[in-house]
Order: structure tokens, then C-alpha cells, then sequence
């Protein structure tokens, strides 16, 4: 059964999938896939939370939109998970709450990308704070890592 530290690479992993395709429907020019604007293009996606996928663009950014639950719930439960731990890891505990709550702060500035039309200040400034979030779950999952090393716990555990 995958504990804790597993968890938190699981969460870095979805993380850095999740800024690879948020990436690709920048560069693809996929972001007005949903709609432009608050209300039918967010958080709905041209109105429905089912969308029709009749154009390429509306597929790939509703992809985007499901990558960033899936990987937001497994942020929520690597964090739950860490807190369990005893003795708690007080920095890699402390991280993981950090990143749970930047989330919400992200996804203000996904919508913001949406509402401006996806001008590139606001687009470039949702990347980077990916890359935060990214930062902070990796830096923990190496904290942990390292903490289990010192055990003298093999990686696999």
C-alpha cells in the first residue's frame, strides 16, 4: 500500500503533468476552447459542464480542466496523508498545506487567463505559480525521501 511519500510523488507527478498540458494548450493556442469570459466559459466550458467536443480546441482545454481536479484531489490527499504520518515531517507537512492552499489562488488565475481574453501576462503568470506549486511538492517529496533514507528505509517503501 503506498504510503505517504508515495503520495507526494504521485502529487508532483500530476502536478508536472498537469503544467506540461496546461503548456500545450497555450502553445497549441487551445485556451479559447471553452469560451472567453466569465460564466459560460468558466468554470463551465461553453456554457455546460459536459461540453460538446466538436472542435479540437474544446476537447484539449476541458482535458486541462479535468487534469487540474484529478491532480488537485491527489495534492488533497497526499497532504491528508502526510499530516497522518507520525511523527509528522513538520517541513514536507508544512509544504504540502502550502500547496493546498495556493490551489485555490491558481485557479483564481485560471479563470483569470479566461476572463482577460487569455492575454499572455495573465497566462504566464498562471505557469509560473505552476511551477511554484511544483516546486513546493517536489522540495517535500525530496524532504521525505531523504528523511526515509536516513531511516535506512529502502526507496521502494
Amino acid at each position: 500500500m503506498p504510503n505517504a511519500r508515495h503520495w507526494v510523488y504521485g502529487a508532483a507527478i500530476a502536478t508536472y503533468v498537469l503544467s506540461v498540458w496546461g503548456a500545450y494548450v497555450t502553445v497549441g493556442d487551445f485556451g479559447a476552447g471553452c469560451g472567453t469570459g466569465l460564466g459560460a466559459s468558466w468554470p463551465l466550458c461553453n456554457g455546460a459542464l459536459f461540453p460538446s467536443f466538436a472542435h479540437y480546441a474544446t476537447l484539449i482545454e476541458y482535458i486541462h480542466r479535468m487534469l487540474s481536479v484529478v491532480a488537485g484531489l491527489v495534492i488533497l490527499y497526499a497532504t491528508v496523508k502526510v499530516w497522518r504520518v507520525k511523527p509528522r515531517p513538520s517541513l514536507p507537512s508544512k509544504l504540502m498545506l502550502l500547496a493546498i492552499v495556493l490551489i485555490p489562488i491558481q485557479v483564481g488565475i485560471g479563470g483569470g487567463v479566461i476572463a482577460s481574453g487569455l492575454a499572455p501576462t495573465v497566462a504566464t503568470t498562471h505557469f509560473a505559480f505552476a511551477l511554484v506549486i511544483l516546486a513546493i511538492i517536489v522540495f517535500a517529496g525530496a524532504l521525505m525521501f531523504a528523511e526515509a533514507r536516513q531511516r535506512g528505509l529502502p526507496a521502494k517503501s
